[in-house]
């Protein structure tokens, strides 16, 4: 793909929309963070559960920003998205997805991976969706058996993402072992940022390309943060695995 510059699909910049950017100053410090990193697209990836079901109301401050960076000099362009707590299914779950595709970010607990993870990616595929599984690498359960993560991608085929500063070692030796095991054995397809803030979660993910480069290669780390992410923004296939053929499983 002709994209030199990166794509980041996980990404909480925001302002004032859950734990992720607290304001406006926040958000274009965070912007300008990704901008210098490498990255020029961020999808806006806001939590997602029962408790919200408008997918859409947050349109309006998507394009306001993208003006604001603009008139900032900050060259990064913002495209809707959103995490789903795993199991949402609301009617409107395709307004969740990233930049319109068919793919869906899905978050399973921080404290463990239920046992009707694979029947609750299924549904998702059911709906003509392609699921993407959020930071695996910080899960208790993957962590301690990294087997339960290769056995629903090869039931599903779900998309991995690993987030860069899991491979970097922000969030310690433990995680930072599993990010770069899953990565040798060649389970990743997407690195994201998951940023939150400016100053401990940022959008810089270059740390996590250069960790990431060390495990796999340069070409093969860039894929994650580049052709494979932009991929899903334009809804094309992620190294050859179509949604249309993953749902035939």
């Amino acid at each position: 793909m002709p994209h030199t510059r990166w794509t980041d699909i996980h990404c909480h910049i925001l302002p004032g929309v859950d734990d992720g950017s607290d304001d406006m100053a926040e958000t274009l410090v965070m912007a300008a963070q990704a901008d210098k990193g490498g990255t020029s697209c961020i999808a806006a990836t806001f939590h997602a559960g029962v408790d919200l079901l408008d997918a859409l109301c947050y349109r309006p401050l998507i394009d306001k920003l993208n003006r604001r960076f603009r008139e900032e000099g900050i060259g990064v362009t913002l495209v809707p998205g959103a995490e789903v707590v795993a199991g949402f299914m609301p009617d409107n779950l395709e307004d969740f997805t990233i930049n319109g595709s068919r793919y869906l970010l899905v978050e399973f607990p921080s404290s463990h991976l239920p046992r009707v993870a694979v029947p609750i990616l299924r549904a998702y595929l059911d709906r003509g969706l392609h699921p993407i599984i959020a930071h695996p690498e910080r899960n208790p359960s993957i962590i301690r058996d990294p087997n339960r993560l290769f056995e629903m991608v090869a039931e599903t085929g779900s998309l991995v993402q690993v987030t860069a500063d899991s491979v970097a070692g922000t969030f310690g030796r433990e995680i930072a072992s599993c990010a770069r095991y899953l990565l040798k054995k060649g389970a990743v397809d997407i690195m994201g940022s998951d940023a939150h803030d400016e100053n401990y979660r940022t959008t810089d993910m270059s740390d996590g390309v250069k960790a990431a480069s060390k495990v796999i290669g340069e070409q093969a780390a860039l894929r994650l943060v580049r052709d494979n992410p932009q991929a899903v923004v334009e809804d094309c296939p992620v190294e050859g695995r179509s949604p249309s053929v993953v749902r035939a499983l």
